[in-house]
């Protein structure tokens, strides 16, 4: 599977890394080229090589290196995009992760990474999505495909399962359900078999409840926002991240605002995200030292993932949603809110510093599980971290704190904002 990294591809690059710290090309641009304060991040590798075009003959060597990596990520791209079979995309893939997780070690940022790493497979999954079209005959109407999760946001990282939704466009008819019953099965295997893990959850059109026409869904999208359970909670959590993938545009977007609306008209089922959004805990004692596992597998660890990085993307989430903007990635919605005055400025960049920092995390997390030969479970230890790094990650917390804090306010606490 192209995401069983074999650590001898990038072990060397590794120890480099930890040694000698992150190449921090944006620190030296902004010292040549008086870049804005506002500036944290590089949105993507364009605009990082834009910008390393307009330094000095200083940066050369380090913008021709990223030109032909560049390069071969957009070679493999379009060898992606016509492939014929899945073991042509399951090579692809592998070598496509392992230049990402180059780039990462040699200095790109998280966003940066984020985007590389999302928009090839995306083209990953529209070429299996056809190749399945192909093998199985005519479609028998229109269809979307959508991604939720992480890569609904467009945040992936090295490791990545499948979180996806299906819908069609014809109601009442057998022949077509089994058609897309079986459809989906085979997208699912498909994808599984170029590397995209099957979800533990079954959050995959081969489970009906990830499937069914324009109809089923709005009766599935009813019962969904009306009966508050559990299962239902989490079901509209993850259609909170929903975007078009695959298929048909027209009925994708249809689709996604059907399921934005619903999120507009049912503020219960909101009230509901923001109350699990503020109530989760962050991995900090009250002496703000890390609250760490004490014991067992894990003991000297943190789950970045669940006691940092979640809360922040969960809690920008609900604000996002609260005044209506549609944007899946938490930078954009972290920007909307602030466009749209619900967050100082000072606020929204500690907020776009922490999920710099937190993603940061969970990438080191990622390649320690990698090089140690554990299997990924987004347990972190600190320790790993160099002095600076450790109180950036605690500013982090802090912040996703300060942020749950006002999301109690705003929800909760009479606050208007």
């Amino acid at each position: 599977m192209p995401t069983d990294y074999n650590s001898v591809d990038f072990s060397p690059l590794y120890r480099q890394y930890k040694q000698q710290g992150r190449v921090d090309d944006l620190e030296r641009l902004s010292a040549l080229l008086s870049l804005p304060d506002s500036q944290l991040f590089f949105s993507s590798l364009g605009e990082h090589l834009e910008l390393l075009e307009k330094g000095c003959v200083l940066l050369e060597e380090r913008r021709d290196y990223l030109i032909v990596r560049q390069t071969e990520v957009s070679r493999l791209r379009e060898r992606a995009r016509v492939a014929s079979t899945f073991d042509e995309l399951v090579e692809m893939h592998r070598r496509l992760n392992v230049i990402a997780v180059e780039l990462y070690l040699k200095g790109l940022g998280v966003m940066e990474i984020h985007a590389l790493i999302t928009a090839y497979r995306h083209d990953l999954t529209k070429r299996v999505i056809d190749l399945v079209g192909v093998e199985m005959g005519p479609l028998p109407c229109a269809f979307a495909w959508f991604n939720m999760g992480s890569d609904g946001r467009r945040e992936q990282t090295f490791f990545t399962d499948q979180d996806n939704a299906l819908v069609y466009e014809t109601d009442g008819s057998p022949a077509v359900d089994d058609f897309f019953t079986a459809f989906a099965e085979r997208v699912v295997t498909a994808l599984d078999q170029v590397g995209f893990a099957l979800c533990k959850g079954h959050i995959m059109p081969s489970n009906p409840d990830w499937r069914g026409s324009v109809e089923e869904w709005r009766r599935k999208l009813d019962i969904i926002f009306h009966d508050q359970s559990q299962d239902n909670l989490l079901r509209v959590i993850i259609l909170m991240d929903i975007a078009y993938s695959a298929g048909n545009k027209v009925l994708g977007q249809q689709f996604s605002d059907r399921v934005h609306q619903m999120i507009q008209d049912n503020f219960g089922a909101l009230m509901v995200m923001a109350r699990s959004a503020v109530m989760s805990s962050v991995a900090l004692t009250m002496f703000r030292n890390f609250r760490l596992e004490k014991s067992g597998e894990h003991e000297g660890m943190f789950n970045v993932k669940l006691y940092g990085w979640a809360p922040l993307i969960m809690t920008t989430r609900v604000f996002a949603l609260k005044y209506g903007y549609t944007e899946t990635n938490t930078v954009a919605r972290i920007l909307r809110l602030e466009a749209g005055g619900h967050f100082e400025a000072d606020f929204s960049r500690q907020l776009q510093e922490a999920y710099l920092v937190l993603a940061n995390a969970k990438f080191i997390s990622q390649l320690e599980a990698v090089v140690s030969g554990r299997k990924y479970d987004y347990y972190l230890n600190p320790e790993s971290l160099r002095e600076s790094e450790q109180e950036r990650l605690k500013q982090a917390l802090i912040t996703v704190e300060a942020l749950q804090k006002l999301a109690y306010n705003s929800f909760f606490g009479g606050g208007g904002m």
